[in-house]
C-alpha cells in the first residue's frame, strides 16, 4: 500500500469507463433488445379495469371465467359480476346510463362510485366511457 496516495484510483476509473462504454454500446446497438418479447399491450388488459377482472374477461373469452372465478373467489351472479365503477366527478348520471346501457343492473350508488352486477363481457366497453374512471372488484368486508 506503499507509493503515491491516490495511484489505485486512475486505473480503477479507467476500468469503470471501459465497463461502462461495452455496456453502453451493447444496449445502444439493439442486440441486447432482441431477445426481449414485444410489447402487447392486450397481455395486460384494459387500464381502467381491475388486474382480476381483465383475466376474467380473458377467462371468459375462453369459456372459462366460471372456472376462473372459482378459483380467485369472483362471485359470478347469473354469469354476471359484481363491481364497483368508479365514477369521474360529476358524471355520475352519465356512468349510470352507460353502465345501464351495457347490460349493468345498477344496484346501489354513494358519492362517485356505482355498484352494479354486470356482463363480464361488457366491462371493456364500460371501462372505454369517459365518465368511468376505474372498475373494481368490491373490498371484502373488513371484522373488527
Amino acid at each position: 500500500m506503499g507509493g503515491k496516495p491516490g495511484a489505485n484510483i486512475i486505473p480503477g476509473l479507467l476500468a469503470f469507463i471501459g465497463v461502462f462504454i461495452l455496456f453502453t454500446v451493447s444496449c445502444t446497438s439493439g442486440q441486447a433488445m432482441d431477445n426481449l418479447p414485444p410489447l402487447n399491450s392486450s397481455e395486460k388488459g384494459h387500464p381502467k379495469l381491475d388486474s382480476r377482472l381483465n383475466q376474467l374477461v380473458d377467462a371468459e373469452k375462453r369459456g372459462e371465467a366460471a372456472s376462473f372465478a372459482g378459483q380467485s373467489g369472483i362471485e359470478l351472479v347469473d354469469g354476471k359480476v359484481r363491481v364497483i365503477i368508479e365514477v369521474v366527478p360529476g358524471q355520475l348520471e352519465t356512468a349510470t346510463g352507460a353502465a345501464t346501457d351495457a347490460g349493468a343492473q345498477i344496484e346501489t350508488s354513494y358519492n362517485d362510485l356505482l355498484q352494479a352486477v354486470a356482463p363480464v363481457t361488457s366491462l371493456p366497453t364500460l371501462a372505454d366511457e369517459e365518465s368511468v374512471r376505474f372498475i373494481r372488484l368490491p373490498l371484502p368486508p373488513s371484522y373488527n
